[in-house]
């Protein structure tokens, strides 16, 4: 990691930002220079890390500098500026998207295939592989690795990252039964509408609307994986881990956490603020601020619907 800041850097830049910081070492050490990241498990010599567990044989960190809680016990003697804030995990995550650099540079590969119509933002990725449709819309600064497929009539807004192995607008699972009881397909003629600042992950599919748009809201998260049906609406900061399955003509709220592995019924609700475990099948609506678990997924405390 090609990185080289100071420590005082570090305590200006996370006051910048609002966070109470306190060095528990000697104003010298501010000048401690760092030169990248590392595991308070596994840590290298001139790096930055942080701790939660206060069990740790310091005798083995070799970090330049520790983020820690102002509540942690700090042991004497090793040498090792402490940086002292409420939230260590936040702040140690600020000064890692501010300072790592960034991976490749704005550019459409030579081995990009990209269709009739197309309209690419400033400051787009366009990695190896990847093919974008007719009328396809990127916005700015957005980033969409290495074989990913981009159908037609898509939109992606500003901001958004599209990890590879992505698929975007492919049809849904849609189907009517003839007569004779042979399944035909149900033409889809909607699109995919993701708004800005979205991140998706790696071999995630989203399908295509069947007349209306399926739509990703602003500043939501899609891990690895993840399956977003035909239809399917979803709210703005709502985080969706991996290997989740989004039923057809869902609707998500906002700032909603759904579980690695959980599977929703098509046509539900799923209010804002709620949360569903891993593994959950959800087959009724979750209301707003609702904890839901298990096989059928049920409540797991009430809510103020329920009093």
């Amino acid at each position: 990691m090609n990185i080289k800041l100071k420590l005082s850097d570090v305590l200006l830049f996370l006051e910048s930002k609002g966070i109470l910081c306190r060095l528990t070492s000697g104003p010298r050490q501010a000048g401690t220079v760092l030169s990248g990241f590392s595991s308070i498990y596994d840590t290298k010599p001139g790096t930055l890390t942080w701790m939660t567990a206060q069990d740790l044989d310091w005798s083995t960190v070799q970090a330049a500098a520790v983020i820690c809680s102002h509540k942690a016990v700090v042991p004497e003697g090793t040498g090792i500026p402490f940086i002292a804030v409420e939230h260590p995990k936040h702040a140690f995550a600020l000064v890692m998207q501010e300072y790592v650099p960034k991976t490749a540079a704005a550019g459409i590969s030579p081995t990009a295939v990209i269709g009739e119509h197309c309209t690419i933002g400033k400051n787009v990725h366009i990695g190896h592989y990847t093919v974008l449709g007719d009328r396809v819309a990127i916005g700015d600064n957005t980033r969409i690795e290495s074989h990913v497929t981009i159908h037609d009539r898509v939109s992606v807004g500003s901001g958004c990252t599209i990890h590879s192995g992505v698929v975007i607008g492919t049809d849904g699972f849609g189907y009517e039964t003839g007569t004779d009881g042979t399944a035909f397909k149900i033409p889809h003629v909607g699109g995919v509408r993701i708004q800005d600042g979205v991140e998706i992950g790696s071999n995630s599919c989203i399908a295509r609307g069947v007349l209306s748009d399926t739509v990703i809201g602003n500043h939501t998260k899609i891990g690895n994986l993840t399956h977003i049906s035909h239809n399917v609406s979803i709210g703005e900061h709502t985080m969706i881990t991996h290997l989740a399955h989004i039923g057809g003509s869902l609707t998500v709220g906002n700032h909603c956490w759904i579980g690695p592995g959980s599977v929703y019924k098509q046509g539900l609700t799923v209010g804002d603020h709620s949360l569903t475990g891993l593994g959950a099948v959800v087959i009724r609506d979750v209301l707003p601020s609702d904890v839901v678990a298990g096989v059928p997924a049920k409540p797991l405390k009430k809510t103020k619907a329920d009093e």
